[in-house]
């Protein structure tokens, strides 16, 4: 499919489209209330239901990414789509309606790889007001790797402290290196204002909210 300049934001090639949720109501329930849990209890592991990521994916997200992503996503949102997840911009648009933005920092929703992942990103995306911390943005980031325990080759050894923490977490996450957790902690003195943070890996995702301490061990 051709589009005419000007337009080309609006078009979709219905060629790409992948499959969203098969109960578009059920599935986004399911996989919103999996990213609740996990967001309450920060740093720890859920996998999402088998049944309600069945047949869908998109090859340039993970399962996990594209499921919160559909889940997330609707027509009164803004999402940005960098590195190798670009290429779920169209089915994200035709399941969800979600606006496209030009630019990372004018996005209420932002997805990446690992490897694009900068550490510059933090400063550049929107961290809302002290009035309206809300409207800080979202970024979801696919990992090559992200499990509890001991980091090994690659990863990062994160220790994680504040709400939902009873005392500390561990998670290894793989593809983000220190200087990435570092800007990210840059941020916490302006708390409430901040970036929340979706970890996604396979079928499996962690939530790291802006309430979230984390210190790199190693």
């Amino acid at each position: 499919m051709s589009a005419v300049p000007g337009a080309a934001r609006a078009v979709v090639d219905l060629a790409r489209i992948s499959r969203g949720f098969a109960d578009p109501v059920s599935g986004a329930q399911r996989v919103f209330r999996a990213l609740l849990d996990a967001t309450a209890r920060p740093g720890r592991i859920a996998a999402l239901p088998d049944d309600a990521i069945a047949g869908f994916g998109a090859a340039a997200l993970s399962p996990a990414a594209y499921a919160v992503l559909l889940a997330l996503l609707d027509a009164q949102t803004s999402a940005w789509l960098g590195g190798a997840t670009a290429g779920a911009l169209d089915p994200l648009r035709f399941h969800t309606g979600v606006r496209v933005a030009h630019s990372a920092p004018e996005a209420a929703f932002v997805a990446l790889d690992a490897e694009h992942a900068a550490p510059s990103l933090w400063s550049r995306l929107a961290s809302g007001t002290d009035e309206r911390p809300q409207d800080g943005a979202t970024l979801v980031v696919d990992v090559p790797s992200l499990h509890a325990g001991d980091a090994g080759r690659g990863e990062s050894a994160l220790v994680l402290r504040g709400p939902g923490i009873e005392s500390v977490h561990r998670l290894a996450v793989g593809g983000l290196d220190a200087p990435f957790w570092a800007a990210r902690a840059a941020l916490a003195p302006a708390f409430p204002r901040g970036v929340d943070l979706v970890l996604a890996c396979g079928a499996r995702l962690a939530a790291l909210p802006r309430t979230t301490r984390v210190a790199v061990e190693g």
